[in-house]
């Protein structure tokens, strides 16, 4: 790339710009305006004056559907010859939403099943350094995952202790106390009506916001008052119909890693997994999965 290559990009990519503009702090409603009128007229969605569209459109960011029943499989040798752990992430897609409820009841999954997940993983089976789990929210579709590091077992093997783990994490679920589901619950609202202890935080607030095509600036308002409809039975429903073995409406997926001087190979774990799991799909490149699977329409 030289000079004159860049100036040629720029010139090509220039006009299919426009701009966002988020300011947050000391700044008033006619500071904001001059801000704006100062950009290139390239930039603008409409031309100074003119009512602004509904909603300004994005360019289409695509989500791959994963498909139902046996999982999507992806294992990849590492590029560092000298690294002997493994890195393993279990997905689980879900369902199409940007309401607080369902956001929260993901929150509560993650809550109830961190610490049990860790203990069990990491301090009992000694399976190695990280063992977490959290929601995912991928442009409007909510999941959930689990990733676990190990210089000790082998991908398939994690999957396995993985799935044995979720029938027991499932039954301490249903039968925990009311009141340390209440507990988390409240825990939960009270970390998301913390106010803002910085401009910084402020900021990357209402930017995900806009990096996510939405505009609930109020998000942790709501989904804290969401959470007082939520209950256990909201959790156990989210594992029996998307996550346990056999579920109804299981979509999981498996991205592996594996280390250079793991006394194993791609081919092994991969053999190993799909003997696991019958009827798997293994993909080894971004285009091969793309062209395997259907997309979400567009969620902008």
């Amino acid at each position: 790339l030289d000079l004159a290559g860049l100036a040629e990009f720029a010139q090509a990519l220039i006009p299919k710009l426009r701009a966002e503009v988020l300011l947050s702090g000391n700044v008033t409603k006619a500071d904001a305006e001059d801000v704006v009128k100062g950009l290139p007229a390239a930039l603008r969605e409409v031309g100074e004056g003119q009512s602004l569209p509904a909603r300004p459109r994005h360019p289409q960011l695509p989500t791959a559907v994963l498909p139902a029943g046996a999982p999507t499989i992806w294992v990849e040798d590492s590029p560092d010859s000298g690294n002997r752990n493994v890195a393993v992430e279990m997905y689980w897609q879900f369902e199409v939403s940007s309401a607080p409820v369902r956001r929260v009841v993901m929150d509560l999954l993650e809550a109830l099943m961190s610490e049990p997940l860790f203990d069990s993983l990491r301090t009992k089976q000694q399976i190695g350094y990280v063992a977490s789990c959290g929601m995912r929210y991928t442009r409007g579709v909510l999941g959930f995952s689990i990733w676990l590091m190990s210089s000790k077992v082998l991908p398939a093997e994690i999957c396995r202790r993985v799935e044995a783990f979720l029938p027991e994490f499932r039954a301490k679920v249903a039968e925990m106390p009311a009141e340390d589901i209440e507990r988390h619950v409240c825990s939960l609202a009270g970390q998301k009506l913390e106010p803002h202890r910085t401009l910084l935080s402020v900021q990357e607030s209402a930017w995900a916001e806009l990096q996510e095509r939405e505009t609930m600036f109020d998000r942790t308002l709501q989904e804290a008052a969401a959470l007082a409809g939520v209950s256990r039975q909201d959790v156990l429903q989210i594992l029996d119909q998307y996550i346990m073995p056999g579920a109804s409406e299981r979509r999981m997926a498996v991205a592996s890693v594996i280390g250079g001087s793991v006394k194993t190979s791609r081919a092994a774990e991969l053999e190993a997994l799909k003997k696991d799991y019958p009827g798997s799909k293994v993909f080894s490149s971004q285009a091969e999965f793309l062209a395997g699977t259907t997309l979400y329409e567009d969620l902008a």
